[in-house]
């Protein structure tokens, strides 16, 4: 707040010159003061003189108002009375003489709970005055000397202290309560407090008393007061001037050398300083007030003011007073901190305004707001924001105010204004000129109400119910007869009144009908009642802090957990009907109403929530921390409007829905969305809480909201929850009964789900429903306390639940219960069907039968055995017999119910072969076949035991038997390579073997066993290494080495040298294989293809060159040598020395096949085939299309591709003539004159001329003959580069120089619009020509593979670009 202001001052020219008194009203609504003209003046707040009296000579000593605001007791020096003056009438001051003359009155103070006025005298008798009756009683023995201090506490206690260092406590009727209780030194400033307690009802029953100056003694009636604690300080602090108690048992001290120090009387803190401060060099007074829970302290002229939540001073609230005013004797503030009064020695009396509280009232949207003493504003509040309505004036600074649609109430002690600002009928605000109704009550107001038509006041435990304006006057008192109880609390709604009465009786009066609806007797206590705005629910709070809600329409209170015990306010929600708040002095709780909750409390405190596991286990209460000086208005949607000084009117969440005005929706962090989403659970908003659960995504926090609204019958949130976890049972389950209407059956159902089966019994016994607590024990295998519900409810289940608690029995042991309950459960009803009682009773045989065995009574276990037809029974019993080791019963029993391997298994045990026999057909147990083989073979029965064994696949058995008993090895080895592959077995047979003389099975079995030692020596010994190298599936180095070295000895070269390679010596591998002759040249090969070492391969060729030996070998291996290494560029050479070769030989296919498997590995290396590689394969491949093309009767493109061959006809020696000749034939009929002249005369050179064909011979003579005529002309086509016509056989293009690659279809050069490729070995052809040269044969004319002519899909013109070669000129010039 700002600096105070000083709103009245009464100088020495009032007061006179001495030191002014001054006391409060016990309401503080007025003040009393006198100084030494011996006048007392009546004073408002704002310091206007009300009244005066002039009581006399004699100096004034002190002044004391009663609790009512009625009476005024001044005591004067040296009188023998007190003056009584009632204020407020026109009765002329009473004086009450003390029953001693001599006396003269010293002390004088009313209770705080009763008309009482107690006077103490200088001898030390007090006198009790009652102003009802204005009857005095004087008591002797109190004191034997002076009384100089005392004080009333709450429960009308008088404690007082004298000169004779005694402190004694009486009551209000005079009695003494407890003995004097004697104190070192005289006790001043004595005082009632409260010590520091958790507790809301602890009573004022500490007392704390100034003594010598130098220390404060404490203690608390009936436990230490024998014996006070006594707080001592330091030296250098100075004597006490004055001292206060605040708070809880807080104490401040203020000390001559300036000091002021903060203590607690709490046992445990009795002894620590909490703070301390120097603001003054001496200290002349202090107050506290703990409504703005401030501290002011006096001294050196100033007034300081310390904030007591932080200690710090309020710097800018110092007050100076003026330098005439002399030493401040007393301050004392209003009970609102709205007022300090401040009193000095030389007459002048201040009046600061220190704190401006103000009162507020609610309806709805409307806001009345005290704006100074006497003005209310009436704002709208709607949009957070004040927005004035109007403004009224008032007559008087009101105590109270009350607020409705039309009506303002104003109270000032016992009179209430009521300002009508608005007229609904012209729906218009009135004006300045206000409709006043003033009404004067009996006694003070203590709360006041008003709706549209009524006013309900409270004023002296009476509740006076009237209509603020009516033509006709209406009003109703409560109680309204002497058998009624005086009402404590009310509360006033829109239809009902609210009477809570001392008795805590809780009655309803409904206004319109004019008669009490509701009258609700209880022992609870109540003390307050909050009534919600329709009055269903109210909140009623007794003298212990308890809270309770009150069901109207149940006429039930139920207590609420939690409830914060020093709650002094409930502000119930204007738009959520199921929230409410309590108030205390620092913080706000949230609560919820929830009628459906699984509990049914009916009222649950709002956690706050900052995990998953707090859902489960929450630790802390929501908790709303307000400031002490902060208004609370109203709450409307989890949003508290509130008021103070600094900030005006503002609104801010509850704690609990703290998340609600931020939060984004989707687009809000996943941080937020956790937030809402556990704010929403926590107050029950599931639909919010499922929005914000669908944008984490988190299946744990699905399941966990499912369950809470189960909790709270929330079936459709909960469904939708259970979907997203995928959880169908639960969905499934929570459809089946979502549509009962009984809510005992609904609860009962969610509490099974939830697993809170005692719950859930108790709500189905109380549903229509009764059976289905039955059918949740029987669930839950509880069939104990099943039993004792069949009983009650469905004596029919009796039996079925008996056997299942016999088997649950006998499961657990307890075997003679169980039997019990078996014979219990027989049915001999004739109400069950024959399948149902047979099966029943059969299960019920089975369990006497087997608890019988069990417990030794073999004979009638056995003999029930024939009643029992069911298999499962029979097998039960059975293994009950065999455990109990009655094997022989056993197998039997089995062997009844059909269970042969079983049963079998038992006779082989027992060596009973005879009764096994005939069930072994039968058994497909490998175990069990095994166990009767192992009988059988012990017997002698070697073929039996063998056919066992193998019905059992015990393999290593059957060839045990095979080698040992019945001499058949073959069956062994068979089994051994086809079915059982194991160590033992392989080495049995490899034994065998060895000792029957088969040496090469023998180690190949000895491997199988992984005896490699044996198997290489055996192999070594017998000449059997090539076994054992074929058997050897890994060698290491020294094995691969051992075996080389032997081969090597048996100059078995190829073998040593192809394990020395295994052996990592190609080296030697490579000299072994020549030292074993040219047929191992491929091998050769082979051995240095897999080795990277340049000298291995330099060897080799000079082998194959014929540098090593002299002996050149066939170029083949040369290139097949190239080939392997990877240097194509060699192996194209070779090859073409090769192929040129096989061409002279006229092995023209195999030259044809060479030179395509060179060219394809070049191209497939990534580079580029050499053009004379590639011009030779074009010749060769031209010669090899001829016959193709001339069986297509194409002669003019045989002639062409047969003209291309003769230029190169030396590389066809072995054919040349008859080549020539066909060339001349095909000429001539293609009518080229010209070419078949040419190769005419060819022929006829002489190393032709003999070769010709007879039959030829003279047309080629003829042809020869004539002169050369003009050649045709041969067609052109596109160069597929740069579009340039080419003659279509000529594979050079002119102009951009390229070589056009061949068709090989044709011979002809490719069309970039025609080019495809073979898909086998991707050289091109034109896809017309190839397709025909398919349909004659569908085989590639390159690579011999089939080809299907629909396959052949047309190259793209950038694919045809890739065909052209690189370097062509050079390549040319090379």
């Amino acid at each position: 707040m700002s600096k105070p202001k000083l709103v009245f001052d009464y100088k020495d020219t009032v007061n006179g010159k001495g030191p002014v008194l001054f006391s409060w009203s016990f309401d503080f609504s007025y003040l009393a003061c006198a100084g030494e003209k011996q006048i007392v003046y009546i004073l408002d707040k704002r310091g206007k003189e009300l009244k005066k009296v002039n009581i006399g000579d004699g100096k004034i000593l002190s002044l004391e108002w009663d609790r009512d605001t009625e009476y005024l007791c001044i005591l004067q020096d040296g009188k023998n009375y007190a003056t009584i003056w009632q204020v407020f009438s026109n009765n002329q001051p009473t004086q009450i003489e003390l029953d001693n003359t001599k006396a003269k009155v010293c002390w004088a103070k009313w209770a705080k709970t009763h008309g009482v006025l107690a006077i103490a005298s200088d001898k030390g008798g007090i006198m009790f005055y009652t102003k009802k009756q204005s009857k005095k009683q004087g008591t002797m023995g109190k004191h034997s000397k002076k009384i100089i201090s005392g004080d009333w506490n709450g429960e009308g206690y008088l404690i007082t202290s004298g000169e004779d260092k005694l402190i004694t406590i009486s009551n209000f009727s005079s009695e003494t309560l407890f003995e004097s209780i004697p104190v070192k030194a005289e006790a001043r400033s004595i005082q009632w407090s409260r010590i520091k307690t958790e507790s809301r009802d602890q009573q004022q029953r500490t007392v704390t008393a100034v003594i010598q100056q130098k220390s404060i003694i404490v203690f608390e009636l009936g436990k230490n007061h024998k014996q006070p604690d006594e707080l001592v300080f330091e030296n250098r602090y100075g004597k006490i001037v004055d001292y206060q108690i605040f708070s809880d048992g807080y104490v401040i001290v203020g000390f001559s050398e300036g000091y002021i120090v903060h203590i607690s009387t709490h046992p445990k803190e009795i002894s620590d300083e909490l703070q301390s401060e120097r603001p003054f060099n001496s200290i002349d007074a202090l107050c506290v007030n703990e409504t703005i829970f401030k501290l002011a302290v006096a001294g050196d002229e100033k007034i300081k003011m310390f904030n007591l939540n932080t200690w710090k001073e309020e710097s800018n609230e110092m007050i100076t007073l003026p330098p005439q005013s002399g030493k401040v004797i007393k301050i004392q503030w209003s009970s609102d901190g709205q007022v300090l009064i401040v009193a000095t020695e030389k007459g002048f009396l201040y009046g600061y305004l220190t704190y401006m509280p103000v009162l507020t009232a609610t309806c709805g949207n409307l806001l009345a707001l005290q704006q100074s003493f006497t003005d209310v504003i009436i704002t709208e509040t709607s949009k957070n924001q004040l927005i004035q309505i109007v403004k009224i004036e008032l007559e008087h600074e009101p105590s109270k105010i009350s607020l409705s649609q039309q009506f303002l109430a104003c109270s000032v002690n016992n009179i209430v204004q009521f300002y009508k600002w608005l007229d609904k009928k012209q729906n218009k605000i009135i004006g300045e000129k206000w409709q006043i109704v003033k009404k004067e009550y009996m006694g003070f107001v203590s709360s006041i109400f008003v709706n549209e038509l009524y006013a309900a006041v409270l004023s002296d435990g009476k509740c006076i119910l009237h209509k603020i304006e009516s033509d006709v006057p209406y009003e109703k008192q409560f109680p309204q007869n002497e058998q009624e109880k005086p009402n404590l609390s009310i509360g006033l709604t829109k239809n009902f009144l609210f009477l809570l009465d001392v008795n805590s009786k809780i009655r309803v009066y409904n206004i319109e009908e004019q008669t009490f609806i509701i009258e609700f007797k209880n022992e609870y206590g109540f003390t307050k009642i909050f009534p919600n705005l329709s009055g269903t629910r109210s909140i009623c709070v007794n003298q212990k802090g308890q809270g309770y809600i009150f069901e109207a329409s149940q006429e039930n209170a139920v207590l609420i957990q939690q409830f914060p015990p020093k709650t002094h306010r409930v502000i119930w929600d204007q738009k959520d009907p199921n929230l409410f708040i309590t108030q205390d002095e620092s913080k706000l709780i949230p609560f919820i109403v929830n009628k459906n909750h699984l509990s049914q409390n009916l009222v649950y405190e709002v956690y706050e929530l900052l995990s998953i596991e707090d859902i489960t286990t929450p630790k802390q209460l929501s908790e709303t921390i307000i400031d002490k000086q902060m208004n609370v208005i109203s709450l409307s949607a989890g949003n508290v409007r509130c008021f103070n000084q600094s900030s005006g009117i503002f609104t801010q969440s509850l704690q609990s829905h703290s998340s609600f005005e931020t939060y984004k929706g989707a687009e809000d962090s996943q941080e937020g969305h956790f937030r809402y989403f556990l704010q929403s659970l926590a107050i029950t908003k599931f639909a919010q809480a499922f929005k914000a659960a669908c944008q984490i995504k988190n299946l744990k926090l699905y399941d966990t909201l499912g369950r809470r609204c189960l909790e709270s019958l929330e079936f459709d949130v909960a469904q939708r929850a259970f979907q997203k976890t995928n959880n169908i049972s639960m969905v499934m389950m929570v459809q089946s009964f979502k549509h009962e209407t009984e809510k005992n059956l609904l609860f009962a159902y969610v509490a099974m789900i939830l697993g809170q089966h005692d719950l859930a019994q108790d709500l189905f016994l109380k549903s229509s429903f009764p059976n289905g607590a039955l059918d949740l024990r029987c669930d839950i295998q509880d069939y104990a306390n099943a039993l004792t519900l069949a009983k009650q409810i469905a004596p029919e289940q009796e039996p079925f639940i008996c056997k299942r608690l016999a088997i649950q029995l006998e499961t657990q042991g307890i075997n003679p219960e169980a039997l019990k309950m078996y014979e219990r459960a027989q049915l001999n009803d004739k109400l069950y069907d024959k399948k149902t009682l047979e099966a029943h009773n059969s299960q019920c045989l089975g369990g006497i039968a087997r608890c019988s065995i069990k417990m030794g009574d073999i004979l009638r276990g056995i003999s029930l055995v024939k009643q029992i037809k069911d298999s499962s029974i029979l097998q039960e019993i059975a293994l009950v017999c065999e455990n109990m080791k009655q094997h022989l019963e056993a197998a039997e029993i089995y062997e009844e119910a059909g269970v042969l391997e079983k049963a079998a298994s038992l006779y082989i045990q027992q060596k009973m072969f005879k009764q096994a026999a005939p069930l072994m057909n039968k058994i497909r147990s490998p175990k069990l076949l095994a166990l009767y083989a192992k009988a059988k073979e012990s017997e002698g029965a070697f073929k039996d035991a063998e056919n066992a064994y193998e019905k059992a696949e015990e393999w290593e058995s059957v060839v045990r038997l095979n080698l040992n008993q019945l001499e058949n090895i073959e069956k062994a080895k068979y089994i051994l390579r086809n079915k059982c592959q194991t160590t033992s077995v392989a080495l049995m047979v490899a034994q065998y073997c060895e000792k029957r003389g088969s040496k090469s099975e023998a180690v190949e079995f000895y491997i199988m066993a992984g005896k490699k030692e044996e198997a290489f020596a055996l192999a070594q010994n017998y000449n059997e290494m090539d076994s054992y190298s074929e058997h050897m599936k890994a060698f290491s180095l020294e094995e691969r080495l051992k075996v080389a070295q032997y081969y090597e000895g048996k100059s078995q070269l190829d073998k040593a040298a192809f394990h020395y390679e295994k052996a990592q010596d190609p080296i030697k591998a490579l000299k072994l294989y020549q030292s074993a002759g040219e047929e191992f040249i491929q091998d050769m090969i082979d051995l240095v293809s897999r080795n990277t070492n340049e000298n291995l391969k330099q060897n080799l060729l000079d082998y194959l060159t014929g540098e090593t030996d002299d002996m050149p070998k066939d170029p083949q291996y040369i290139y097949k040598f190239y080939k392997a290494i990877g240097s194509l560029v060699n192996a194209s050479k070779i090859a073409i020395t090769v192929a040129s070769q096989e061409q002279e030989a006229g092995r023209y296919k195999e030259a044809h096949q060479m030179m395509f498997e060179t060219i394809d590995d070049i191209r497939s290396s990534g580079h580029q085939v050499p053009y004379d590689l590639l011009t030779k394969f074009m010749i060769l491949h031209s010669y090899t299309l001829v016959k193709k093309v001339m069986k297509m009767e194409l002669h003019e493109d045989a002639a062409r591709l047969l003209d291309r061959v003769c230029k190169s006809i030396s590389q066809f020696p072995a054919h040349a003539a008859n080549i020539l000749t066909t060339a001349v034939l095909e000429a001539k009929k293609s009518n080229f004159q010209g070419m078949a002249f040419n190769w005419a005369a060819v022929l006829m050179k002489q190393e032709y001329r003999a070769n010709i064909h007879e039959k030829f011979k003279k047309q080629i003579e003829t042809i020869a003959r004539r002169p050369l005529k003009d050649e045709i002309q041969e067609t052109k086509t596109p160069c597929p580069f740069c579009g340039e016509y080419v003659p279509e056989y000529s594979f050079e293009c002119t102009k951009c120089s390229n070589v056009i690659p061949f068709c090989i279809a044709s011979g002809k050069h490719i069309i970039a619009e025609q080019c495809c490729y073979c898909p086998s070995c991707k050289f091109p052809a034109n896809i017309q020509q190839f397709r025909k040269l398919l349909e004659l044969e569908p085989i590639c004319p390159v690579c011999s593979k089939n080809v299907n002519q629909f396959e052949l899909r047309e190259l793209p013109k950038d694919e045809v670009q890739k065909l052209k070669r690189k370097n062509v000129v050079e390549e040319k010039k090379k």
